[in-house]
């Protein structure tokens, strides 16, 4: 009976002592609520928004200057600061996606001449430099490094400077510390260049296409030992020489079906700025590489809809898969039986191996969906392609994948979509290449692809034109 009094008596403190805890808090809550409500009204009376310009300048207006510590602080100037600065999307300076508006000069006296260039400062771009220290080198002030900065970030992304490269700048100041004269030039790409005046106390922003001139190019070479030093020999960039290989990783196997003695001719234009830079190679619009003695002429067809090689014949010369889904690389290992160089044992070799640096970049064979990516047992590093209901593409022994590549990922044809690596079962690095056919690998080098895109009877017609022009012209060059 005493137990149960003395279990009685700790329930009704504790219930006692609960409700006065209850109680007290919502006094509490009662008095934070006042107090906050009171508060959120006095913020919302004072309604500034910092980019918000007319609101901010009002604000502006209302503090005592007498009360700034600054002895320096002028008022007028301080109220009228924020007058002339457009703070309007102020967030847009650091989007690096806002396209560049581009206006091209017509007449002479739009232009600034040489002569001039060569009276401002030449400032060289170094680690750590930004636009606004660039400005401040070239003699520009607080002030007018903002206007300057924020009202031209709808004509150029002043984030975007690059090392090693020259900005010409001319500031000119009165006694009363005023901006009289302000010019800058700078080149930030081989045909581009900004340029920046100060007319009527506003800054005037121009972007000037670089005039380039062109010049065609018919190279032919021989090749005695590989198609690749070739084309080196031959003087050809990297840049025409990946694409010569793309256009004809489709029809040839590099390694077996060039032989000694072929030949390679090319046609295409090529476009140098004032300075006699290259700053761009077209695609080329005429290609022959033989195979084994026989020629394969391309020319490029384009029209609004696409841009394509065709054979003579009006043929599309772009194929479902690239048979040679690499550059550069030396195919080591035929698709067949082997006897595998870890295990011991002839096994059988369901693709091919094409031994390559680590790091080369691998295409994707052709436009599909990513099936799969990531590791696979003895594959090491692996991604599959499904381009359609019948092929697939798989690619083995990769150092990594390019950043986006994942399950599920629509990729196109001649994307990178990884690196040559040597994970999974493997003794160097190589890739190992699988095309699959109705779920079973097959052999790529006897592969009869689907051919490519055919001309309709006005697109034909229209080629054969162009066939005309171009073999004209080939013959003042062999000529």
């Amino acid at each position: 009976m005493t137990r149960t009094n003395s279990l009685s008596i700790k329930i009704l403190l504790s219930i006692t002592l609960f409700s006065f805890s209850l109680f007290f808090f919502y006094i509490s809550y009662q008095e934070f609520s006042k107090y906050y409500q009171e508060d959120l009204v006095l913020f919302e009376d004072m309604n500034i928004n910092y980019f918000d310009k007319k609101l901010f300048q009002k604000y502006y207006q209302k503090i005592d200057i007498e009360n700034l510590s600054d002895p320096q602080f002028n008022e007028e100037k301080s109220i009228n600061y924020f007058k002339d600065i457009a703070f309007d999307d102020l967030f847009d300076l650091f989007d690096q996606e806002k396209e560049d508006q581009v206006t091209y000069a017509d007449t002479k006296e739009d232009l600034i001449t040489e002569n001039e260039k060569d009276q401002l400062e030449e400032i060289s771009i170094s680690k750590g430099d930004n636009f606004a220290k660039i400005l401040k080198k070239g003699g520009l002030k607080g002030r007018d490094i903002d206007l300057l900065l924020i009202n031209g970030k709808d004509i150029y992304d002043f984030s975007k400077i690059y090392l090693g490269d020259i900005v010409k700048i001319q500031s000119n100041y009165n006694d009363e510390g005023n901006l009289e004269k302000f010019k800058m030039f700078y080149r930030f790409s081989e045909d581009q260049e900004l340029i920046v005046n100060y007319i009527n106390e506003n800054f005037e922003y121009e972007i000037r296409q670089i005039e380039l001139s062109e010049e065609r190019i018919f190279v032919r070479g021989e090749i005695t030992t590989s198609l690749y030093e070739a084309m080196k020999q031959a003087g050809l960039s990297e840049l025409i020489i990946t694409e010569i290989i793309r256009v004809y990783s489709f029809d040839v196997d590099f390694q077996r079906d060039i032989y000694e003695g072929d030949y390679f001719e090319i046609l295409f234009t090529r476009r140098k700025n004032d300075q006699g830079k290259t700053v761009q190679i077209d695609d080329p619009e005429y290609l022959v590489l033989s195979s084994r003695g026989t020629p394969l002429v391309y020319y490029l067809y384009s029209n609004n809809e696409f841009s394509e090689y065709f054979d003579e014949n009006g043929k599309g010369m772009t194929k479902s898969l690239m048979k040679t889904p690499i550059n550069g690389a030396r195919l080591s290992s035929n698709y067949g039986m082997r006897k595998h160089p870890i295990l011991g044992y002839n096994k059988m070799h369901k693709g091919v191996d094409f031994a390559a640096p680590t790091g080369t970049p691998i295409f994707a064979a052709g436009n599909g969906v990513v099936e799969f990516a990531g590791k696979n047992g003895s594959y090491g590093n692996y991604i599959r392609i499904r381009h359609d209901n019948i092929y697939k593409t798989a690619y083995a022994h990769l150092k990594g994948f390019k950043k986006g590549i994942y399950g599920g990922v629509r990729v196109k044809q001649g994307d990178i979509i990884g690196f040559v690596g040597s994970t999974g079962r493997s003794t160097g690095p190589h890739l190992h290449y699988e095309i699959i056919v109705n779920g079973k690998q097959v052999n790529p080098a006897t592969l009869k692809l689907p051919s490519g895109r055919k001309l309709n009877d006005q697109q034909l017609e229209e080629f054969k034109k162009l066939m005309v022009l171009k073999k004209q012209e080939l013959e003042n060059f062999k000529n």
